[in-house]
């Protein structure tokens, strides 16, 4: 804007030349010289507003005083325009206007009288007064000379000039004033302000002086060359308030700094004159009183008493800031009386002007009094002075201020001290020392300290070290295993030992700071934290240190640091098995509850197939019905499997034939791509386990990397016997060292993150796409694996392929024939007519089991809980030929139901049926010998089948 500002000032003059030329001082010329001129004086004041904001300090409301100067003669303007423009005619004589066209210099003079010194940018109650008064003044000339004089009778032409040199005289005088003030500040920063308003109000006393006195006193009408005299200070304001700047930082200390080494920057006589100053208020008004006549003597006694109250409270208001800024040196002098460093002033002639009792110990004196008075160099030692006072006085002529170390003697033992000397504005200076004595006492404790560890033994699998407190404390040692553990050396780690948490993980800072604030308050710093070696890796490490008793002034820490990060490994395990645990608990449940749901769902299936043999179309919606359900069953078998809850049936096997019966099998399933090699040509041990489980472990493991490796590779399967001892077990939680048979599926595929790893077994979590996979293949392995007694581990990196071993425990027992596949269940069950006592909690798979047996010819009575079963065997007398319950139900288990009614009906034969069993009836998912079972969900024609064998056994069971 400063750059386009002198454009437009150059367009308006333009513009108004143009009108005197061709318009002249014609009704439509003098319209357009009045809004010319209305338009310079916003433009200046809008300039002068925008530097406000600009400014700080005094700047402030200088600019904006600047402004509303301005905008008052714009809006003495508008009025003076509706008169000539509107109504054509003359202003009136007594119009409030002309006192607005000539209060405009009540702002300047207020922006004269803003205090210098205090370069404030409010108004604080001593500005408030000055404003005020000078305001008064300007009211009282202007009332008296002129308002006063017209309702006399006194006008003419001769009355015209008085008021037009009037004016003139205060607008020389504020040039004056500006001037004055432009000489008496201290600073560029205001001397620039200052003077370009003594350059603004000397082009304003010269061309509005010259305008004012051609149209008042020789009815110069508007339109002429003379109107030029009002436009053009108004632009000459405009492009200096916005190329006015705040000066740069540099320039602003200079300021400061000149500010505070002058000297007598307030001297008596700025502050006589200045009282002065505003002492001539009163006596002008005084004067202007004095002139009135006596029918305005109230009115100009009123003035006078305004005045001088202004006065009287200004003098007031100055002398309490004045008892105030008394009592702050007094209170600060007893502060510096009482410091604990020493405090001292010296005049300019080079003696002591002031001494506290801290500075005159260090000298070597009693009391102050015994220095105050004196010259500085006879109290210090000559060889203590010629050592530093070059020094001392060259930095005070460059900088005002020296800080430096120094060694003076007392009583001929030397004192060490930290000293600093300041320039004080009447060229004196003050000195403030500091004995630090305790300092090197602190230093030669650490030499001593840092001598007696450098002997500790070196040779323990820990780093020792010492260091100052803090995170960003200076490590004054550390031995030699932080090579071996953090992999730098001894050197470079001190080096940059200030900056030693880079090389603690970003996520453990927030403990190292928790354990630095503990050590602070006098705790034990213990802190367990990750860091990131030199070549990368990250380890755990256990940090422990004490704060060495006697150096509260320097404290230092001695600790060690020893590697954890396999205990933290350990631990990792540990909590993942425990999750897996808990995940598996919660998986059961969900099984158990979705099983009695589905063995719903399927039994109503079978019998509304049964039904709509006749009716095709409905018997293959019902048949999609069936099929969903039978995969829902096979989700929940693997939830079960997954969660250690199904029920087993173990045999001595030979892995090697499982592995090797399903070769053919797994080769069919390989893409083309895909190298297969089974290596189970060495014997094994014997393995306990489900075979059809076992087949499960390795189809999925398969199946697993084959889909890794997506652009083809390698896949291996091989067994051995595998030897797991105590070291091993230390590096994985949970193992049992003892004998094993190990089954390891391995490909070269893409390979697992480590975060992947950590959730690889968890139920439903998958890295496939949307529709390859459920989640639950790895989670059916790792179910399977821990109920067998074994354990399965995953090695793998991101492009370097997978590797999962699963561990099975050996047994030294003979190896069992695999059992045939059972028969299929025959369409035609026989009949039965036996009582059957029917427990289950769930409604409508009771009802479901009742409609299917009662259909078979079967007796059913029905029992909710455990309770109505013993109630029902206690009071019927009628024989009971099967008890067949659930075996999870609120209150007791089906198992213990059947221990107290069997002693009654001796000859009854009990099936249970569950979800999972829990150890209710099978040892770890082993279903115990002569114990029937159901497993749900099952069909119907299942449970018709199960019913029949089991009634159709030649023992009772129980």
């Amino acid at each position: 804007m400063s750059r386009k500002l002198p454009i437009v000032a150059v367009l308006v003059i333009g513009l108004q030349i143009c009108e005197i030329l061709f318009l002249g001082t014609s009704r439509a010329g003098s319209m357009l010289t009045n809004v010319l001129q209305l338009v310079a004086c916003v433009i200046g004041s809008t300039m002068a507003f925008g530097a406000s904001l600009r400014g700080r300090g005094l700047a402030r409301p200088f600019w904006r005083l600047i402004g509303l100067g301005l905008a008052m003669w714009g809006v003495a303007n508008l009025g003076w325009m509706y008169y000539e423009n509107w109504l054509h005619a003359p202003v009136p004589a007594l119009s409030t206007l002309r006192v607005l066209f000539d209060s405009q210099g009540v702002f300047f003079a207020i922006a004269l009288f803003l205090d210098k010194e205090k370069d404030s940018p409010s108004f604080d109650a001593e500005t408030v007064l000055d404003s005020l008064q000078v305001a008064i003044v300007f009211f009282s000339a202007f009332f008296g000379l002129y308002y006063v004089q017209l309702l006399s009778g006194v006008s003419g032409p001769d009355h015209d000039l008085f008021m037009a040199w009037i004016y003139q005289l205060i607008n020389v005088a504020l040039t004056l004033a500006a001037a004055i003030a432009t000489l008496g500040v201290h600073t560029k920063r205001l001397r620039t302000l200052y003077g370009g308003m003594t350059a603004f109000l000397l082009i304003n006393a010269i061309s509005s002086g010259i305008a004012d006195y051609m149209q008042t006193v020789h009815n110069v009408p508007t339109g002429t060359w003379y109107d030029l005299g009002w436009s053009v200070p108004f632009l000459a304001c405009a492009i200096w308030a916005a190329r006015w700047q705040e000066p740069s930082e540099s320039v602003e200390s200079a300021d400061i700094a000149q500010k505070t080494t002058r000297p007598g920057a307030k001297t008596l006589g700025t502050l006589a004159l200045k009282n002065v100053t505003m002492a001539l208020a009163p006596l002008i008004v005084l004067v202007v009183v004095a002139q009135l006549g006596a029918e305005w003597r109230w009115t100009g006694f009123l003035l006078l008493g305004t005045s001088i109250l202004c006065y009287a409270m200004r003098l007031g208001v100055s002398q309490y800031r004045e008892a105030k800024a008394a009592e702050l040196v007094q209170r600060d002098t007893l502060a510096m009386d009482s410091a604990m460093d020493g405090m001292a002033i010296v005049s300019p002639q080079g003696k002591y002007t002031y001494v506290n009792a801290a500075f005159a110990r260090m000298m070597g004196h009693a009391k102050p009094e015994n220095m105050v008075g004196k010259p500085w160099t006879a109290m210090h030692a000559a060889m203590d002075v010629r050592s530093v006072e070059h020094e001392i006085r060259d930095a005070l002529k460059r900088d005002g201020k020296w800080f430096g170390s120094l060694t003076t003697h007392r009583d001929d033992q030397p004192l060490p001290m930290e000293m600093s000397v300041t320039m004080l504005p009447d060229r004196g200076v003050v000195i403030v020392g500091r004995d630090i004595s305790d300092w090197y006492r602190a230093e030669q404790f650490r030499e001593e300290a840092e001598a007696k560890y450098r002997t500790l033994v070196e040779q323990v699998a820990a780093i020792s070290y010492i260091a100052e407190l803090g995170s960003d404390g200076q490590w004054l040692y550390v031995s030699p295993q932080v090579e071996t553990m953090f992999g730098f050396a001894v050197d470079d780690w001190l080096a940059g030992s200030r900056q030693w948490m880079r090389h603690v993980h970003l996520d453990d800072h927030g403990v190292v700071h928790a354990a630095e604030a503990a050590s602070r308050r006098g705790e034990k710093f213990q802190a367990e934290y990750r860091v990131i070696r030199q070549d990368g890796r990250v380890i755990w490490v256990s940090d422990t240190a004490v704060v060495v008793p006697g150096s509260d002034s320097h404290p230092l820490m001695e600790g060690i640091i020893v590697d954890i990060t396999e205990r933290k490994q350990f631990e990792a395990q540990l909590q993942q098995a425990r999750r897996m645990e808990a995940v598996g608990r919660l998986a059961g449940g969900i099984a158990h509850d979705f099983n009695n749901l589905l063995t719903i769902i399927k039994g109503y299936t079978e019998l509304a197939l049964m039904r709509a043999k006749g009716l095709p179309e409905l018997r293959a919606d019902v048949e999609r019905i069936e099929d969903a359900s039978e995969r829902a069953s096979g989700l929940v078998r693997q939830l079960l499997a997954f969660s250690r809850r199904q029920v087993l049936q173990p045999k001595v096997l030979d892995l090697n034939g499982i592995v090797l019966g399903l070769d053919i099998l797994l080769r069919r399933l390989m893409d083309e791509d895909i190298e297969m090699l089974t290596l189970a040509d060495k014997p094994v041990g014997a393995i306990k386990a489900d075979p059809g489980q076992i087949e499960q472990v390795i189809m999925n493991l398969v199946v697993n990397a084959r889909d890794a490796m997506p652009d083809g590779g390698r896949l291996i399967v091989e067994t051995s016997n595998a030897e797991l001892d105590a070291a091993y077990a230390r590096d994985h939680a949970m193992v049992r060292p003892g004998h094993y048979v190990m089954l390891a599926v391995s490909d070269n595929g893409t390979g697992m993150s480590a975060d992947t790893v950590a959730h690889i077994f968890e139920p439903f979590y998958t890295t496939k796409e949307s529709g390859r996979g459920t989640g639950l293949g790895l989670s059916t392995v790792y179910g399977i694996v821990k109920q067998s007694g074994g354990y399965v581990w995953v090695y793998s990196e991101p492009g370097r392929g997978t590797t999962f071993k699963v561990y099975l425990p050996r047994v030294d027992e003979p190896l069992e024939a695999l059992s045939s596949p059972q028969a299929t269940i025959p369409d035609c069950v026989k009949m039965g007519t036996e009582t059957i006592l029917l427990v289950e909690d769930e409604p409508d798979l009771r009802e479901l089991t009742r409609t299917v047996l009662a259909s078979k010819g079967y007796t059913v009575v029905e029992a909710r809980n455990a309770e109505e079963a013993e109630r029902f065997a206690e009071s019927n007398g009628a024989r009971i030929h099967l008890l067949l319950t659930d075996v999870i139900m609120p209150g007791i288990s089906g198992r213990e139901l059947a221990k107290r009614i069997v002693p009654r009906h001796p000859a009854m034969r009990v099936l249970y049926m569950s979800g999972y069993t829990y150890n209710v009836i099978a040892q770890g998912g082993t279903l115990e010998r002569g114990v029937s079972f159901l497993q749900k969900p099952f069909t119907p024609s299942a449970l018709v089948e199960k019913v029949r064998e089991v009634l159709d056994a030649v023992a009772p069971e129980c």
